[in-house]
C-alpha cells in the first residue's frame, strides 16, 4: 500500500470514527428527550386520572383519546397481575410487571413496557391507588418510534455520504501532502540512475517537506564537493606519482639489462632506488591521509599536548641530526587524536627544518604549538597556496618533498575544531601556530 493511499484510508476512517460516534450521540440524546417526553405525559396522565379516581371512584376510561392514537389508556392491576373490570369499552392491556410491583408494595411509582398483541409498544407508569391495587397509565411509543426510525435512516445515510466525502478529501490532501516527498524521490532516483551530484530541488515554504528538500540540497552539496576533491587528489597524484615512477622504473630497467656497472655506480643506484621507494611510500602514505578528508573524530581522547609534542621532537632531531630543535613546552591537554596530533606536528617541525635552514624553535602554550623556522620565509600572498595539495613554492621544488605535509596539517586542525595559521616573524622566516581546543583539567581531589 502506497503512503498516499495510507494517508487517504487513515483520513476516511479517522472521519468514519467521527461521523459515527457523533451520529450515535444524536441519536441517543433524541431518543432519550422523546421517551422523557413520554414520560413526562404519563406522570401528568397520572395526576389526572389520581384525581378523577377519587372523585368517580374508578378510572375514567381512555383519555384523551382512544388506545392506539395520540393519547394513553388507563386501567386497575390487582397484586395478582390481573386487570380489574371497570366497564372499559377497550379491551385490556398487558400488565407490566412493573405494576404488578406497585400493586403488591402499595407504594412509589415505576414506569415499564409492554407490547399488545398487535405489535404496539407502550410505556407504562404504575401508581397506587388502594391495598392490592395499582393504576397503570399507559402511552403508545408509535410515534417515537416512527421518529426514531427515521432519524436512525437520515444518520446512516449522513454517515454513509460524510464516509465517501472523507474519503475522496484524503486521496486529495493525501495526493497534495506526498507531492513533496515523491518529486524528492524522483529526484534522487534521477541522481540514482544519471550520477548528476549537481541536481538540486526547488525550496517552497518551510514546513517539513521543504525542510526535507533542504537537507537532501545539503547532502548533494557535500557529495558533489567531496567528489571533486576526490577527482582533484586522483588527478594530482597520477601528476606527482608519474615522475618518481618513472625514476624507479628507468633504474630498474637499468639494473635488469645486466649492463656492467662500476660497483660505486651500483651502490649510488640502489642507494637512489630505496630513496625513491621510500618516497613514494611516504607520499601513498601521505594520500592515504588526506583520502579520508575533513571529518571530525568520532572517538576523540584526553591528549598531553606538550608530550605529544616532546615525541615529534624527538623523532625529527633523530632524523634530521645536523638541525637544530630546541622546545618550550608547558603542560597542556586536548581533545583528540594522539596519532593524527602527532603526524601534523611531526610535518611542521619537518617543513621547518627543510625549509628554514635547519635552525627551528618549537612552543607548547594555551592549546597551541608554534613552530618558527629561520629561513627566507615566503611573501604573505603565498599563505593561502602553501596549505594546497602538491603546491610548492618556487624556492622549495628543488628540495625534498611532496607538497603534501602542510595540507595533512590543515586536515587535522580542522578535524579537531582548530586551525593553522601563518606568522611572518619581522626578523625573517616564517611560524605556523597549530590550534587545538583545549580540554579543562580534571580537579585534583583533596591530600593526594
Amino acid at each position: 500500500m502506497t503512503l498516499r493511499t495510507r494517508i487517504a484510508v487513515a483520513c476516511a476512517l479517522a472521519v468514519a470514527v467521527a461521523i459515527v460516534l457523533a451520529a450515535f450521540a444524536a441519536y441517543s440524546a433524541t431518543s432519550s428527550t422523546l421517551h422523557s417526553q413520554v414520560d413526562d405525559q404519563l406522570v401528568r396522565q397520572a395526576e389526572v386520572q389520581l384525581h378523577r379516581f377519587s372523585a368517580q371512584g374508578g378510572p375514567s376510561g381512555p383519555q384523551p383519546g382512544d388506545f392506539g392514537g395520540g393519547g394513553g389508556f388507563v386501567q386497575l392491576v390487582n397484586a395478582q397481575g390481573q386487570t380489574i373490570d371497570y366497564n372499559s369499552p377497550q379491551a385490556a392491556l398487558p400488565v407490566a410487571t412493573s405494576s404488578t410491583a406497585v400493586a403488591q408494595t402499595g407504594a412509589g411509582s415505576q414506569f415499564g413496557d409492554v407490547t399488545t398483541q398487535s405489535g404496539v409498544d407502550l410505556r407504562t407508569l404504575a401508581v397506587p391507588v388502594a391495598q392490592g391495587v395499582a393504576m397503570q397509565i399507559a402511552q403508545p411509543l408509535t410515534a417515537v418510534d416512527t421518529t426514531l426510525s427515521n432519524l436512525k435512516n437520515e444518520l446512516i445515510i449522513i454517515c454513509l455520504a460524510g464516509i465517501a466525502l472523507a474519503g475522496i478529501v484524503g486521496a486529495i490532501v493525501a495526493a497534495r501532502g506526498v507531492r513533496p516527498v515523491t518529486a524528492l524521490a524522483e529526484d534522487v532516483n534521477h541522481v540514482a540512475k544519471t550520477g548528476d551530484l549537481s541536481h538540486r530541488i526547488p525550496v517552497h515554504g518551510h514546513d517539513e517537506p521543504a525542510l526535507l528538500a533542504q537537507r537532501f540540497n545539503e547532502m548533494m552539496e557535500g557529495l558533489e564537493q567531496a567528489r571533486h576533491a576526490q577527482d582533484q587528489l586522483i588527478a594530482d597524484a597520477s601528476h606527482e606519482l608519474r615522475t618518481p615512477l618513472t625514476a624507479l622504473r628507468a633504474n630498474v630497467e637499468l639494473l635488469a639489462s645486466g649492463a656492467e656497472l662500476d660497483p660505486e655506480d651500483r651502490k649510488r643506484l640502489t642507494e637512489d632506488l630505496t630513496v625513491q621507494l621510500d618516497g613514494v611510500g611516504g607520499l601513498v602514505g601521505d594520500l592515504v591521509l588526506l583520502a579520508r578528508g575533513e571529518r571530525s573524530l568520532v572517538n576523540p581522547v584526553p591528549v598531553q599536548l606538550d608530550e605529544i609534542t616532546e615525541d615529534a621532537v624527538a623523532r625529527a632531531r633523530a632524523f634530521w641530526p645536523q638541525a637544530t630543535i630546541a622546545i618550550t613546552a608547558e603542560p597542556t591537554t586536548v581533545n583528540g587524536d594522539p596519532d593524527a596530533l602527532g603526524r601534523a606536528i611531526g610535518n611542521l617541525i619537518d617543513n621547518g627544518v627543510k625549509h628554514g635552514g635547519g635552525d627551528v624553535a618549537v612552543t607548547v602554550a594555551d592549546g597551541i604549538v608554534k613552530v618558527r623556522d629561520h629561513g627566507p620565509g615566503f611573501p604573505e600572498s603565498e599563505d593561502e597556496q602553501v596549505f594546497a595539495r602538491f603546491w610548492r613554492g618556487p624556492d622549495a621544488r628543488s628540495r625534498p618533498g611532496s607538497g603534501l605535509g602542510l595540507a595533512i596539517v590543515k586536515q587535522v586542525a580542522v578535524a579537531h575544531g582548530g586551525d593553522v595559521t601563518i606568522v611572518h616573524p619581522a626578523g625573517g622566516g616564517a611560524e605556523f601556530d597549530l590550534a587545538i581546543p583545549q580540554t579543562a583539567p580534571e580537579p585534583v581531589p583533596a591530600g593526594s
